[in-house]
């Protein structure tokens, strides 16, 4: 364990130097300009750069995508409806608490850390399985929300506009809501995400003939090399606004610990226990990053996920802060347990 605190231990100090940099009101004031140098620039580019560099491996099971898509699903289904065993305020948080207990952070913690526990073999598998995450969250998520708002104010409507039927139609009109709603959705998640168009290049670049000029790539490289410290910095800066929403109050502490149990120990255990029945065919590279990555701490995006479609975010930037936190313990373990 502690040569696993020697490869994971200086992650988890650069997060430190991010945290203590927000009590700088200067860093505080630049964090948005900081994650979208990150977000547009160095993450697109070093993920482009771990895929194509990664040493082959023994093909592309598609099986772990497999595994992927229906376990991570699963977990955030569960804790979804395991929030409503707490009663009201647990109905209110089910949401906040499934996103926040199943989206990992995946492209600012998880791709490094595989990398580093498994090696540069690695690159290519983190890099699939951190698209399939954003096929599910970036696209999902918004969309069942959007979905569920769309139901509700029908249904209002269908109360207020009992005697005029077509008045609840034209209310929520499903062209309407596929027009403004859900396309945009997927256009930002899809179209004009710069990590997936990264992820989607160098997938081309992989698995065809196909390859970008020697300079370009190694400007790319140079320009992915930012990304991993420059990552932890900012979620190291996120904990900030996460540590206030807690202090502010009114979060169930029941709910936090649901969620980050079901980040930290409930998914990656049901990730172990679909691998293992495939671990020849998946091979001990695509069966490592599959549980690294499931084992990740909740994702920074879950905060503003669960502000822009629940109207607050406390709930899962708590389960953030403490699953973040419990990492420090749990993947020094897990990272000994799959060596």
């Amino acid at each position: 364990m502690l040569e696993m605190l020697t490869v994971i231990g200086p992650m988890f100090l650069v997060l430190g130097v991010g945290f203590a940099a927000g009590f700088v009101p200067r860093f505080r004031s630049a964090q948005d300009h900081l994650n979208g140098f990150l977000f547009y620039f160095a993450l697109p580019t070093f993920i482009y750069t771990a895929m194509v560099t990664a040493p082959p491996t023994a093909g592309f099971p598609v099986l772990a995508v497999a595994i992927v898509a229906v376990v991570t699903p699963l977990v955030s289904i569960a804790l979804y409806y395991g929030s409503f065993l707490f009663g009201a305020r647990g109905r209110e948080g089910a949401a906040a608490t499934s996103l926040a207990g199943s989206f990992g952070n995946v492209g600012y913690f998880g791709i490094p850390v595989s990398i580093s526990v498994i090696g540069p073999e690695a690159g290519l598998a983190a890099g699939i399985v951190h698209m399939v995450h954003n096929l599910i969250y970036l696209n999902g998520y918004p969309l069942v929300r959007t979905i569920v708002a769309s139901r509700a104010e029908q249904s209002s409507a269908a109360g207020t506009n009992a005697a005029d039927p077509r008045k609840t139609g034209r209310a929520a009109g499903v062209g309407q809501l596929l027009r403004t709603q859900i396309g945009p959705i997927f256009k930002r998640a899809l179209l004009l995400n710069p990590v997936f168009i990264a992820m989607g290049l160098a997938l081309l670049v992989v698995f065809s003939p196909l390859g970008l000029p020697a300079p370009i790539n190694e400007s790319v490289s140079l320009l992915g090399q930012t990304a991993v410290p420059l990552a932890l910095f900012c979620v190291g800066l996120a904990l900030h606004p996460a540590i206030e929403g807690i202090r502010s109050g009114g979060v169930p502490k029941r709910l936090i610990t649901l969620g980050t149990l079901g980040k930290i120990l409930v998914l990656p255990l049901l990730t172990w226990l679909a691998v293992l029945p495939f671990y020849d065919q998946l091979g001990p590279v695509w069966a490592g990053t599959l549980i690294i990555i499931a084992a990740m701490p909740s994702s920074t995006t879950v905060y503003i996920f669960a502000q822009q479609y629940e109207g607050d975010g406390r709930l899962a930037a708590s389960i953030l802060v403490t699953s973040t936190l419990a990492c420090l313990l749990t993947l020094p373990l897990l990272a000994e347990l799959l060596l």
